[in-house]
């Protein structure tokens, strides 16, 4: 599994991503008992990509084709495509297509984010991409200004599901209290702030999952990219070294 968040503000888009593969297996006891075990791999797994420089692609769901990374299949796609120069929606189709022809289909979920170029203006089109399920929606539709902020993840948004939505507590007379709720202001957000989120968000699923009796499904390096109209930063990105 995996962890992944795009954050869209008017100033450019982030996607961030974490880096673990884990291998999911399961066994059966001598007493019959069904017994799940996901265990990490490696935390070196490329889960966001840049494509022509201008749209970025964000991974989380089964991490492998085959036997291997679905990292290189992506690579592969990329490179399958550079002749093309798709719009972030055709992109997004032909991504979607491209894996509905392996057999299986994986049961991978894709973020596809970038700019296109409509009536004089650049537009954000940020995709959610399932290829298992025959979808490509779109994440981010205009509101009635034409412009709107906010975040979507996947994979294993759950820790950070519990630190964002409305907790109530039940009193002796069995009535329930609101905790106080204060909502995450994404209209005021600016791409540092964006930025500084994601970042927050993934490294608390991380540190969150180390600490809990569940599988270690995500941890490893962040890697962050900022697209922007004109151009793409990689806020943080892992390196091939030599030890």
């Amino acid at each position: 599994m995996s962890f992944i968040i795009t954050i869209y503000t008017r100033e450019g888009i982030v996607m961030a991503s974490d880096s673990r593969l884990t291998l999911n297996t399961e066994e059966v006891s001598p007493q019959g008992q069904r017994i799940f075990l996901a265990a990490g791999m490696s935390d070196s797994n490329y889960k966001t990509f840049l494509a022509f420089d201008r749209i970025g692609i964000s991974i989380f769901g089964q991490a492998e084709i085959n036997g291997a990374p679905i990292g290189g299949f992506i690579e592969t796609f990329m490179r399958e495509q550079q002749e093309e120069n798709p719009t972030v929606t055709e992109f997004a189709n032909k991504l979607k297509e491209h894996f509905r022809t392996f057999n299986p289909i994986p049961d991978s979920g894709f973020h596809i984010s970038g700019y296109e170029e409509i009536g004089g203006q650049f537009k954000q089109k940020i995709y959610r991409v399932s290829p298992f399920h025959n979808t490509v929606v779109l994440s981010n539709p205009e509101n009635q200004n034409g412009e709107v902020q906010g975040a979507s993840w996947d994979g294993e948004g759950d820790i950070l599901a519990r630190l964002l939505q409305p907790v109530f507590t039940q009193d002796a007379n069995g009535q329930f209290q609101q905790v106080p709720y204060f909502p995450i202001p994404w209209q005021f957000f600016t791409l540092q702030d964006a930025i500084d989120f994601a970042v927050y968000a993934i490294r608390t699923t991380i540190d969150s999952v180390r600490f809990l009796p569940r599988a270690k499904t995500v941890g490893g390096p962040i890697d962050v990219l900022v697209i922007k109209p004109t151009e793409c930063i990689w806020i943080s990105k892992k390196e091939l070294k030599r030890n």
